[in-house]
């Protein structure tokens, strides 16, 4: 316990740092989208900076949850931008980006305790490499997909009309964070009830969908966009950066969690040939049930 807390401390420390580094190009630009492309940039690099002190990529992990509500406010602040768009969006960024965090509050373990992801990495190639797959694919390809999913928010907030459509989004967004709560809690509890018997979840939502914590997560960002599309439609192209979100769940993420769950657990081929991928979905019935 002892040992989480001095992570937690030092994790809180490095962001604190990031952020306070990264606001110097925020300041001395401009353009909202260049000076918070800037701000975030500047921050990963300070992030990268802390993980390879500490020998530990993890250090990165609540980035993807941190980063986007300070971007927002700090947006908001620099910009003198207080409408009721700026209010919504940054109140729902704010509860979603606090349960993610909390998430990963919940599951951290403190300094060194790596990811399987990022220690498969380290192990497979030598130091220099892995710095560089580290620097760009673990660091900087993760914070690009974020900002190109934020771009929906920034536009957003600048628009001072507001579109009662755009509460379709916001609902979008509220039920994104709701499953992903639904998910988390559930499979926390199945992995304490279940300890060291290496079964796959298969209770609460994870009964039809695979990865549900997953849809959650591309459902929030779907609202996001969602959100701005009511308020400038004419635009809707500005937007669309949230789709890199998507294809890195869909061709990253996903795939890597199916090959790590095949190998590790006996009963996921069964799990897996009657349970949707993603979509919350009824069980496909197996050769073994006809």
């Amino acid at each position: 316990m002892k040992e989480k807390k001095r992570g937690l401390l030092l994790n809180v420390f490095i962001y604190a740092t990031a952020f306070t580094v990264a606001a110097v190009p925020f300041v001395l630009i401009d353009d909202m989208l260049a000076a918070s492309a800037a701000f975030t940039a500047a921050a990963t690099v300070a992030v990268f900076a802390a993980s390879c002190v500490l020998s530990d990529v993890s250090v990165y992990d609540p980035y993807w949850s941190v980063a986007p509500p300070v971007i927002i406010a700090a947006d908001m602040i620099k910009y003198r931008i207080f409408n009721a768009n700026a209010a919504v969006l940054l109140l729902i960024l704010l509860v979603w980006s606090v349960r993610l965090t909390a998430n990963w509050v919940y599951t951290y373990k403190g300094v060194g305790h790596e990811d399987w992801r990022y220690a498969t990495y380290r192990e497979k190639y030598p130091l220099p490499l892995f710095l560089f797959i580290s620097f760009t694919g673990l660091h900087f390809v993760p914070t690009i997909v974020v900002y190109a999913g934020l771009i929906s928010a920034m536009l957003a907030i600048r628009t001072d009309a507001f579109s009662p459509f755009s509460l379709i989004g916001a609902a979008v967004m509220i039920g994104a964070v709701v499953l992903e709560s639904i998910s988390d809690n559930a499979i926390h509890r199945f992995l304490r009830e279940h300890k060291e018997e290496k079964r796959t979840c298969d209770v609460s939502v994870w009964r039809y969908s695979r990865h549900p914590n997953y849809l959650g997560e591309m459902s929030f960002w779907c609202g996001l966009y969602l959100y701005y599309l009511a308020l400038c439609p004419a635009q809707w192209y500005k937007g669309t950066g949230f789709l890199l979100i998507i294809l890195l769940f869909l061709f990253v993420s996903i795939p890597m969690m199916e090959k790590h769950n095949m190998q590790r657990r006996k009963d996921y081929a069964e799990y897996r040939a009657k349970t949707s991928v993603l979509l919350i979905l009824p069980n496909k019935r197996t050769k073994k049930e006809d």
